[in-house]
């Protein structure tokens, strides 16, 4: 049995999910406004960690550092994130 790495995988999962945020904006260009399918397929879930606020910043004066980042995944993200689970499951 042919064993996949770990790297492969999460970057296969990691490339999905980015195809799939990519399609979706598409499809928010496409779509006209105020219509109910371009409204699901832009619902986003938002994952905040670490520090978004002032009080976690590293101010250098030319440059400001912020220790943070956001995951923010919408319907079209999800989906490309299961099809490619399925071609990492099923074509080895």
């Amino acid at each position: 049995m042919n064993k996949r790495s770990i790297k492969l995988i999460i970057f296969g999962l990691c490339a999905g999910a980015l195809l799939g945020t990519f399609v979706g904006n598409i499809l928010a260009f496409l779509l006209p406004d105020g219509s109910a399918v371009k409204q699901f397929f832009l619902i986003s879930f938002d994952f905040t960690f670490g520090s978004m606020n002032s009080d976690y910043l590293i101010d250098l004066g030319i440059i400001v550092i912020d220790f943070g980042f956001i995951l923010k995944f919408n319907v079209c993200s999800i989906i490309g994130f299961g099809i490619a689970y399925y071609l990492l499951k099923y074509f080895r």
